[in-house]
């Protein structure tokens, strides 16, 4: 008798096929499983915060850098106006995202896409830049008013969105006015598990954010108009105060200015870290202020240096960190393991006061925050017996900075700088016209920028508006016409796709500038500072370059009285800002651009949203032009 097959041979493969694969899918579940609850083990030691939560949030980190697959990462910034008693007990206005300070910290893995909702409850226009992040085929959500967009309206919103090819240690800051020193700053950490050097769990137990800026006791927009006044000589303000993560070592009624507004606090509230003893803590050092350079020091405690900006480097140990304005460093600690004099040693950010140009009375250049490692007394540590050279305003000697390279059998492979196929040079300067009243304005190639009104180069490349037709024309420092076809006062050289560029940074000022370059990282290849004359670059100096083992960075020093040269990969298109990151030289014009592959940018990149803004800012018009310094003498007034 014939029977009926229940299932024909090619089913039955069919399910064995099935089943396999069902059966591979959940090992391979289990094991990702296994792995993310072995890494929330090692990190979860507690739901206490190793700071302050917003800046040190370990159940996030712990959320975020357990995750395996991309994720869409949203977050609302809420920039408004909070006036009250600061850090250090004097009142004044600041302009902060959520009612936080510092601002909250991102964390994100590499793959993931942020979605960043900032909403403008501020009287003027704002931005978001996030620092370091190069934007690859996201040049428009790169955050710079007058160069990618407009700023975002008071009473309006704008969604930044970008995905993120990049890991290290990142921050976000405003890119308008003086909002970045007013407290619109925070913290960005991505991890990518794949490829970083050092991974928390592995390599060290806790991940740390360290903040560390200048503080000014007025708003920042009033210290800026004091800068450009004749009173202040052309000499950058100092601050009152220094901050770790936002808090002051101590309460500043009683020496502060006898105008300044000021709470006594009942007592004194310096940041405190609390470290367990034994336990190997990764602190990301990154410097938000607007003038000064910090020198960081642990007492007790060798600070192993892991990363440059977003650069891994080979271990190095030192007692000190010189790390100036937009750097950032990483360094792993191991707390010390068995009790010395105290169980608390302090932190030190010391200002290199030899970057000021006079001393302010009120201000304590040595910056502290306590690090309990068992409880909470305050014993007093002893800070290292070696020092810097305090006449420098250096980065940390580039010598000592190895990047992490392939090892081949055993042998660390040498990384080469790329040879150049343009070289060019700029010349920085800050310069001081009687037609300015002798206002300090910052220059580069004799241009001073000042952005087209509602015009931002981004959309005049592609048509979206004639910057020379549609806008009002504005006062130029020089007093040259606008600049043609971009409007406004531009400095802008356009590089061709995929081209490396050797950039030779002339700096005949009496200060350091540390510039910051959008979307590249530079190979720095020679630095120089003169003793005697303004320490020209020579074409012979080609031959001093040290072209390898270079670690790439997005921010460098350019010395005081000397040059710099830098070479950088122009690999993907767009407009890309290069400054001074010390924020009165940026404000007062200390900027330039590179158009890179400019042919290649889609036109369909600028939202409607973008537009909006524009056009509402160009509907203003010359009601958003402010008048220069010395305006009094070149109309035939006389200045009260």
């Amino acid at each position: 008798m014939n029977r009926r097959r229940l299932f024909r041979p090619a089913t039955v493969r069919v399910l064995v096929i099935f089943v396999i694969l069902v059966v591979l899918l959940t090992v391979l579940s289990l094991v990702s499983s296994e792995e993310n609850h072995d890494l929330r083990q090692q990190l979860e030691l507690d739901s206490d915060c190793t700071g302050s939560c917003h800046l040190n949030d370990r159940k996030k980190l712990v959320s975020v850098f357990s995750e395996r697959q991309p994720a869409i990462r949203k977050f609302d910034f809420t920039a408004e106006y909070h006036v009250g008693a600061g850090p250090d007990g004097a009142i004044k206005q600041m302009s902060l995202i959520n009612g936080v300070f510092p601002g909250p910290t991102l964390y994100a893995n590499k793959g993931d896409t942020m979605v960043i909702r900032l909403h403008n409850r501020l009287n003027e226009s704002t931005s978001l830049h996030f620092h370091g992040i190069h934007h690859y085929g996201s040049n428009e959500m790169d955050g710079v008013p007058g160069v990618t967009q407009c700023g975002v309206p008071p009473g309006h919103s704008f969604e930044y969105r970008f995905k993120l090819d990049q890991s290290g240690t990142f921050w976000w800051h405003s890119h308008s006015y003086t909002q970045r020193i007013d407290g619109m700053a925070g913290a960005f950490i991505v991890q990518d598990r794949e490829n970083d050097s050092y991974l928390i769990g592995r390599d060290y137990d806790e991940d740390v954010v360290v903040l560390l800026q200048d503080y000014y006791h007025a708003p920042g927009e009033d210290r800026f108009a004091y800068y450009l006044s004749r009173t202040a000589a052309g000499f950058e303000p100092v601050p009152e105060n220094g901050l770790i993560n936002g808090h002051a070592w101590e309460n500043i009624c009683s020496r502060a200015h006898h105008l300044t507004p000021c709470e006594t606090m009942a007592k004194d509230n310096p940041f405190e870290f609390q470290f367990v003893r034994g336990r190997k803590y990764r602190l990301r050092f990154i410097n938000i202020a607007a003038l000064a350079e910090f020198s960081i020091s642990l007492d007790r405690h060798v600070l192993t240096v892991i990363e440059a900006d977003t650069s891994d480097v080979m271990p190095i140990d030192v007692h000190y960190i010189p790390i100036a304005p937009g750097q950032r460093y990483s360094a792993i600690i191991t707390a010390e393991p068995r009790r010395e004099s105290s169980d608390s040693v302090l932190l030190r950010a010391e200002m290199n006061t030899a970057c000021f140009n006079y001393p302010n009375v009120v201000l304590d250049p040595e910056v502290k925050a306590i690090v309990n490692l068992v409880t909470h007394d305050v014993s007093i540590s002893h800070r290292w017996d070696d020092i810097l050279d305090p006449t420098a305003c250096v980065d940390l000697d580039s010598q000592y900075l190895k990047p992490v390279t392939a090892m081949i059998d055993g042998v660390r492979q040498i990384s080469k700088v790329p040879d150049f196929d343009e070289r060019m040079h700029i010349h920085t300067k800050t310069l001081k016209l009687e037609r300015v009243d002798l206002a300090p304005f910052g220059f580069i190639n004799r241009t001073s920028h000042l952005s087209a009104i509602g015009a931002p180069n981004l959309h005049v490349q592609l048509g979206l508006v004639d910057a020379l037709t549609e806008t009002v024309a504005v006062p130029t420092v020089g007093g040259k016409p606008n600049t043609e076809f971009w409007g406004g006062d531009n400095l802008i050289a356009n590089v061709g796709l995929g081209q490396v560029i050797e950039l030779v940074i002339h700096n005949p000022d009496e200060s350091a500038h540390p510039f910051h370059l959008h979307g590249f990282e530079m190979y720095l290849v020679r630095t120089h500072s003169a003793r005697i004359g303004v320490g020209a670059w020579k074409e012979d100096y080609a031959n001093l370059y040290n072209l390898t083992d270079v670690v790439p960075r997005d921010t460098i020093t350019v010395p005081r009285l000397g040059h710099a040269v830098v070479r950088f990969v122009a690999d993907h298109p767009g407009f890309w800002a290069f400054h001074c990151h010390i924020l009165w030289h940026l404000r007062a014009g200390m900027m330039m651009q590179f158009a890179v592959g400019v042919e290649h940018l889609q036109h369909d990149m600028v939202n409607q949203v973008m537009k909006d803004h524009c056009k509402i800012e160009r509907d203003l018009g010359s009601a958003l032009l402010k008048p220069l310094p010395g305006y009094q003498y070149r109309d035939g007034m006389i200045p009260a």
